[in-house]
């Protein structure tokens, strides 16, 4: 199963009552009872979405859906209260293998589960900055991959995907031009691969040089412009070398049927042979004769027919020759980038420039997980989550104060009836004697 498809919410086991923070189905049990009543799947959209919903069919909603209303916007705060506990605690354990170089699936998808959470509750600077670290993070672990063929590109083109949809140009060129350099170093004895893996290369070149022409650079553009003609000089190389296998392939076909009509002449030949040294056999053996000659002569005829269909057998063998499964993720990276100003992405343009200029490999100044840039980024959302955490104290906070017998009467006869209550004691007041 794939967790960054599925719905991510609160779950509540309906026995102890205790709640967290998951995927939907990830855990079988409560791990506190071990009881297996778990209460479906609820997140913050779903609930949000309905409010919402409330709002836009009747503009009377707060009187005349007020228990479902107050019902929603407890469950809503509940959510977003147990969301931001657990994202803040999910970056921070995720943070510190990243910071160590550990870029495991196991702590990307962690990185991604805390960009969903702040992302839904709306807390964009740190979001912000778990994407940028997620991409970054699929990045590094590209340019450290040895390329055999085309899905061994899939690091580096993950990271493509979460760059464009945040809006990041420089990246995204700075990616592009690490994908063609990766592509042109495949390491493969497959033409048909090689000549595949070439195009890629091309293809991203070209992407990677119309970006540093709109930005005038003429070193990385005279830098692009001879790798596009060392990899053009190689998918000639390999797109001839495959023509000419292709050439001996249709040979050797011609060979092989050749070589089958041969074999089944050559078997019919034996079978013959064998059949009229048997009839011979019984002759000379009826008159007296010996059979052992014969046996030979039968023998040579099966190793011919043998001998035929292997060599055959062995022509036949020589002659045998990443956008729409996660669209939520994409459109909450989209929402985060429009929230961040300019301002916040100036340190993150000028690592993208130091990434394009570093080598593809696994080689230490071709690392940036653990940049100094990404270590202050990284401790810089402990403010903004302390601010939501107390913004989420006072969130739906009533501006007129309910004791518990008008949230008594909220609850059964509307808000308009609470609001008549308290007209009348304020009357009371300003006219005692009344």
């Amino acid at each position: 199963m794939n967790n960054a498809s599925t719905k991510l919410g609160m779950e509540r086991c309906t026995n102890c009552g205790h709640r967290w923070i998951d995927y939907e189905g990830a855990r079988a049990e409560c791990y506190l009872c071990g009881s297996n009543n778990i209460s479906e799947c609820l997140s913050l959209r779903e609930v949000r979405d309905a409010i919402q919903a409330l709002r836009n069919n009747d503009k009377k909603y707060l009187d005349k859906h007020t228990k479902r209303s107050v019902i929603l916007k407890q469950r809503y705060r509940e959510i977003a209260e147990l969301s931001l506990e657990r994202a803040n605690e999910v970056y921070n354990k995720a943070k510190d293998h990243y910071l160590k170089g550990n870029l495991s699936d196991k702590v990307v998808d962690q990185l991604i589960v805390a960009f969903r959470l702040f992302s839904e509750l709306g807390v964009n600077k740190p979001a912000a900055v778990t994407a940028y670290m997620t991409a970054m993070g699929y990045a590094q672990r590209g340019i450290e991959k040895e390329i055999r063929q085309v899905d061994d590109l899939s690091d580096l083109v993950a990271a493509r995907q979460w760059f464009m949809r945040l809006g990041s140009k420089e990246w995204e060129a700075a990616i592009n031009l690490h994908i063609g350099e990766k592509a042109m170093a495949t390491i493969s004895s497959d033409p048909l691969a090689l000549q595949s893996t070439m195009q890629v290369a091309l293809w991203h070149f070209y992407k990677a040089r119309e970006y540093y022409f709109e930005m005038r650079n003429t070193h990385m553009i005279d830098r692009i412009q001879f790798d596009i003609e060392r990899t053009t000089q190689l998918l000639i190389s390999y797109t001839q070398e495959l023509s000419q296998i292709e050439a001996a392939k249709i040979s050797a076909q011609s060979t092989i049927s050749y070589g089958e009509h041969v074999r089944k002449g050559l078997e019919s030949m034996a079978k013959s042979l064998h059949y009229g040294l048997s009839t011979l056999g019984d002759q000379i053996e009826h008159h007296g004769g010996s059979l052992s000659r014969t046996k030979q002569a039968a023998s040579l005829g099966a190793y011919t027919a043998k001998t035929a269909s292997s060599v055959t057998s062995s022509a036949n063998y020589r002659g045998h020759s990443l956008d729409t499964r996660l669209p939520e993720i994409g459109q909450l990276l989209t929402k985060t980038a429009k929230e961040i100003p300019d301002d916040f992405y100036q340190q993150l343009k000028d690592l993208s420039t130091k990434f394009a200029l570093s080598p593809s490999g696994n080689v230490p100044n071709a690392t940036i997980t653990n940049d100094p840039s990404i270590r202050s980024i990284s401790e810089s959302i402990s403010p903004d989550v302390k601010k939501s955490q107390e913004s989420l104290k006072h969130l739906d906070e009533p501006s007129i104060k309910l004791t518990g017998t008008l949230l008594d009467t909220l609850v059964s006869k509307g808000f308009g009836k609470v609001l008549e209550q308290l007209q009348d004691a304020e009357s009371t007041k300003k006219n005692p004697q009344a």
